[in-house]
């Protein structure tokens, strides 16, 4: 991913605070777009070749990911009232590689993906199935806005979830419940988010279902697919993370954290 620094202009006479609610519009159609990742977006006065306005400091997967040709709808009604009001994007600048992050996807279609996140990620939940690398969602959904728009909520709350059951002070069970059995919310919006990536993309895309506890290792090896029933234990674990895939129901796991060692 990469660090870029974002300018917009406008009159010198204008007050840049009354411009921040149109800029503070286009970074978040940017966001649900893919086209950013994050929800702290750094925004301050600035000046650029004479030019007075906002300037803010983004986390884009891809240099070439705030071009016009990778906006959906929503990001250029953004960018068109920003305008009408007088607020103009004139330019980016790429700061740098940023090292600590995920290598993004770049290849144009992955034989399979899976929907996985957790609360430490700062990247796309989209992952390709080769190398579990972040896929931006601009490059699959940008015609459907409303779709990538709702894959970054349940991200959100899924990283919310998981956060709160790490931390392990309050709503733990309620918030591990959410992430790791199938008959809560949490887990039937991601799965759905799932099924509609792979019914408008055409790619397998799967469910990461989290788990932790469990009786035994044994036990563990022995579990079966929560949905069909069937067998989905893998001979290898996939990224030293997916113990379990089952490929009717598009679902994978982990082996339970607690006998991880006993593998």
């Amino acid at each position: 991913m990469y660090l870029i620094e974002v300018f917009f202009r406008h009159r010198s006479s204008d007050d840049s605070l009354a411009k921040m609610p149109l800029m503070n519009k286009v970074i978040d159609q940017w966001r649900y777009n893919g086209q950013i990742i994050g929800r702290e977006i750094p925004v301050f006065p600035a000046e650029q070749d004479t030019q007075t306005g906002l300037a803010a400091r983004v986390i884009c997967p891809e240099q070439s990911s705030l071009l016009p040709e990778n906006n959906n709808v929503e990001v250029n009604n953004a960018l068109a009232q920003a305008e009408k009001c007088g607020l103009f994007l004139d330019s980016f600048q790429i700061i740098g590689e940023d090292l600590n992050s995920d290598i993004t996807f770049t290849s144009d279609k992955p034989q399979w993906q899976v929907l996985y996140t957790t609360y430490l990620q700062v990247c796309s939940p989209l992952h390709s199935g080769d190398r579990l690398a972040p896929i931006p969602l601009y490059k699959q959904l940008k015609a459907l806005p409303h779709l990538s728009m709702d894959v970054i909520k349940w991200q959100e709350n899924w990283q919310a979830c998981d956060q709160l059951q790490m931390n392990g002070a309050v709503l733990e069970q309620q918030a591990l419940a959410e992430i790791s059995e199938t008959g809560g919310n949490l887990f039937k919006h991601g799965y759905y988010l799932a099924q509609e990536i792979e019914r408008h993309t055409g790619i397998p895309t799967f469910y990461y279902l989290y788990r932790v506890g469990g009786e035994s290792a044994a036990a563990e090896l022995a579990r079966r697919c929560p949905l069909c029933g069937g067998n989905w234990r893998l001979t290898a674990p996939l990224f030293d993370l997916f113990a379990f895939k089952c490929d009717d129901c598009r679902l994978v796991s982990n082996f339970s954290w607690n006998w991880q060692n006993e593998l």
